[in-house]
């Protein structure tokens, strides 16, 4: 990144190594969590640099368990990219993984469940930023089509939520295309046979950590337009390039595994009949 010139990126989106967790393949890969804010400052700053003004760094990342409680790494590091780099804190989103298999914690012996989500930070470099609520919309429950309809029933007063929050019944709701997807992304990390899952098999690599490509999806499409630059520092199995790349935006992907970058290439390759990254 030190190479990049300032202010040409117009999203960051990454999931570097966890501390202290797994094996990425190189030496320098285990962070100890005591150490991880050291480890990632000259990271930020890069990061922090290369992005536009009006720019996004989206950083999905977990804690761990240490010494029976929880690190606060992740939280401590969130602090640190807001109060000595500069970034804002846009919204702490949470993935959730419906698909998070029993581990130690669900014997129910370590006081604790297991952990069914990740972190995802949206941070800005100014007051403004991109954002397409359009591009993430879900679609509307069967309740709301009706208030679209203007088929709800009773009025204001006869429909007070749990939450003391009013409904308007009455009139005839506007239709967006779709609600505000809200703060917690669900999508299950399930792929086990896909492209790349293949390729690591194929080739005897053991490609420990992956986020779905549709959580960058997510993000590429809401913090975004199309033809915009794209960059992955921590790029591993190509997730990122692989989402930007259908939904026409440009990328650039990095990892410090040689054999990531292979394989990475190989998927993109295979996905999109020899497609080349075009920045």
């Amino acid at each position: 990144m030190k190479d990049f010139p300032s202010k040409s990126i117009d999203l960051v989106l990454t999931s570097p190594p966890y501390a202290d967790q797994r094996d990425y393949g190189i030496e320098t890969s285990l962070i100890l969590p005591d150490e991880y804010i050291q480890w990632f400052t000259p990271k930020a700053h890069q990061i922090y640099r290369v992005l536009k003004d009006d720019g996004s760094f989206v950083l999905n990342i977990s804690d761990k368990v240490v010494d029976g409680f929880q690190h606060l790494y992740v939280f401590e590091l969130v602090v640190y990219l807001c109060k000595n780099i500069g970034f804002n804190l846009v919204r702490d989103y949470i993935w959730y993984n419906p698909a998070t298999p029993p581990n130690v914690y669900s014997r129910g012996g370590f006081g604790r469940t297991k952990k069914s989500h990740e972190y995802c930070f949206w941070f800005s470099k100014s007051a403004e930023w991109t954002f397409n609520l359009d591009s993430i919309r879900k679609p509307y429950g069967r309740d709301m089509q009706k208030y679209l309809q203007g088929k709800g029933k009773g009025d204001r007063t006869q429909n007070v939520r749990p939450s003391t929050h009013n409904f308007n019944c009455e009139k005839i709701w506007t239709d967006n295309g779709g609600s505000d997807p809200g703060s917690v992304i669900e999508i299950g990390n399930t792929n086990s046979n896909d492209t790349f899952s293949k390729l690591c098999k194929e080739r005897g690599i053991a490609h420990p950590a992956r986020f779905p490509e549709k959580l960058a999806e997510f993000f590429i499409l809401s913090g975004t337009k199309e033809g915009a630059i794209v960059l992955d520092p921590f790029a591993g199995s190509g997730t990122t390039a692989i989402s930007a790349t259908r939904n026409q935006r440009k990328w650039i992907g990095i990892d410090s595994n040689p054999d990531y970058c292979d394989l990475a290439t190989a998927r993109m390759a295979i996905e999109f009949d020899g497609g080349e990254n075009d920045v």
